[in-house]
């Protein structure tokens, strides 16, 4: 055998390697990101979808779900769930809006957006003490104040709350750099600060001490312990953070309807489960990325609007959800193996 075929061996035995490697780094990591373009793909056959105004709808859309999405990440990567995101969801702006309104209309509007953030800082303590200080399970602990604030928000505003303040919905009805009635051709401050919350969120994550706690915490934590890392506050920290993000999403929700029901976000908790699991977040704990979260987003709200657009009924889209989720939990399945195999 000749240098020159010995060499053109080794660079194909390299070059094969390579391919493998981003194959598996791409279905590991990153599988989001071909699913979504698979979904834009197969929406050119939808009349309307590719319109500037309805994309500009998908993405403002997502907005609520990928904060409460970016809310679950940050759990499930210790390795825990917080099911009440969809209920901290509605009566964290619920509660910050009736103060205003109801019971001390003197006030501004600031009170209200400052009563939903303290409404969520609570919740989400309770939470994490709860689970972490009393040692209950997250799921069970999360389950039962799921089910608590949904009571609280259907008898706070069995009616809905209606008309409200344009400081309150400005975050998640208005545009800005636009022009003309409404400024309908401008971009929705939502999607900025969603971006802003993920770009935030990524470099705390990757590049600060709490985030890389996070991680270490999901991985082993008897190890993170023994290295030295407060394991009860940061999964507190998560916990709260988990709250905030839920209720940053209540207040897009609140901003794009102008008004806030008792059902507001019901049910979403499977949606936020499937966005973070299609996301690569790990269900073990220890494994994800913001980038992720918003794919995730985009992925599911994409979905929902494709199937608007062909009038699909609701008991369907009910099934095609279910299968979204499914799907979910089994790619998770094969982006935790393969995690593995590379390690």
């Amino acid at each position: 055998m000749s240098l020159d075929q010995g060499a053109a061996m080794v660079v194909g035995t390299d070059r094969s390697f390579t391919v493998q490697s981003v194959v598996r780094n791409i279905v590991g990591n990153h599988l989001i990101w071909p699913l979504l373009g698979l979904l834009i793909i197969l929406g050119t056959f939808v009349d309307g979808f590719f319109s500037p105004r309805n994309l500009v709808n998908v993405l403002w859309g997502s907005t609520p779900l990928a904060c409460m999405t970016l809310g679950m990440f940050m759990v499930m990567v210790l390795g825990a769930l917080d099911l009440s995101i969809e209920s901290t969801f509605a009566v964290a702006p619920a509660m910050g809006l009736l103060v205003i309104m109801w019971w001390f209309p003197e006030v501004p509007w600031p009170v209200a957006i400052l009563t939903m953030f303290a409404v969520a800082l609570v919740i989400g303590l309770v939470n994490g003490f709860i689970a972490v200080k009393v040692g209950v399970t997250p799921f069970l602990v999360t389950l039962a104040t799921m089910l608590t604030l949904r009571g609280v928000v259907v008898w706070l505003i069995p009616e809905g709350v209606y008309a409200l303040p344009a400081g309150v919905t400005y975050w998640g009805g208005a545009r800005i750099f636009g022009e003309g009635e409404m400024n309908r051709n401008g971009i929705p401050v939502a999607i900025i600060i969603v971006v802003a919350l993920m770009v935030v969120m990524a470099v705390v994550m990757n590049s600060t001490a709490f985030g890389k706690s996070v991680f270490a915490i999901g991985n082993n934590e008897p190890a993170a312990f023994v290295a030295g890392i407060n394991v009860q506050r940061v999964k507190i920290t998560c916990f709260v953070l988990a709250a905030l993000f839920a209720s940053v999403g209540g207040l897009l929700q609140v901003g794009r309807l102008d008004s806030v029901t008792a059902t507001m976000g019901d049910g979403d908790i499977m949606n936020v489960f499937a966005a973070v699991t299609l996301g690569g977040t790990s269900m073990q704990g220890g494994r994800g990325h913001v980038s992720g979260i918003l794919g995730a987003a985009l992925l599911i709200t994409a979905i929902e609007n494709i199937m608007n657009l062909l009038g699909v009924e609701p008991s369907i889209r009910r099934i095609i959800f279910g299968l979204v989720l499914l799907a979910a939990i089994c790619l998770a399945s094969i982006q935790e193996r393969m995690a593995r195999t590379n390690a």
